[in-house]
């Protein structure tokens, strides 16, 4: 695989004073709602664990910040370059390190009904060849993480973001930041977790 993942459950983290830095632990603390700042937690605690694989470092020497953009930065002595992304949902947070390439995107969702209207909004009619929970939420994943691979999140048109046969397809802006990035391969890999949640991952894979 061009990627690592890890998944932790969020009724399981260890006390933040062993996870976060000062600086972490300043942001996590202005956090007013519980729920916010475990899901916040879990994300560290997953990127931190997955990059002790990497690294010798324990995770209250390093950190993880943000970009202008939302977008998540491993700090380490002497520096990083491995691209990172973390996601939660639910019951679970995740990480994920991408070993090719620049960027790397992650993301978990709840197999759940969100309507039709949701549907129309966010899939092009060519996607949706079924109306099942699952598929529509693994369809709603792939497209979060590519979204996350291409440094956007949710500012660009999710129908941009095409799974068509299963096959991705780019159009309109999402296309234009795909050609910025200099045009990678984009892998993306689905799959389940426990409790009825997809999970999805883009990565960059090598051309062939």
């Amino acid at each position: 695989m061009a990627y690592r993942i890890k998944v932790v459950e969020l009724d399981r983290l260890p006390p933040a004073p062993q996870i976060l830095t000062a600086r972490e632990t300043k942001t996590y603390e202005e956090f007013k709602v519980e729920k916010r700042r475990r899901e916040w937690l879990g994300g560290r605690y997953a990127l931190k664990q997955l990059a002790m694989d990497f690294f010798t470092f324990d995770m209250l020497h390093m950190e993880v910040r943000s970009t202008p953009s939302g977008k998540p930065v491993l700090m380490v002595q002497g520096g990083t370059h491995l691209p990172v992304s973390i996601t939660h949902s639910g019951d679970y947070a995740a990480a994920a390190i991408g070993l090719t390439g620049d960027n790397i995107g992650i993301d978990i969702e709840l197999i759940e009904n969100r309507g039709k209207e949701w549907a129309r909004m966010c899939f092009h009619k060519d996607e949706i060849s079924s109306s099942a929970a699952f598929f529509l939420t693994e369809l709603w994943a792939k497209k979060e993480a590519v979204l996350k691979f291409l440094g956007t999140g949710l500012s660009l048109d999710m129908k941009d973001v095409r799974f068509i046969g299963g096959r991705l397809m780019l159009y309109g802006k999402a296309l234009d930041v795909w050609a910025q990035t200099g045009s990678p391969n984009i892998q993306v890999d689905a799959s389940d977790l426990d409790g009825g949640y997809k999970l999805a991952v883009a990565a960059e894979a090598p051309h062939i």
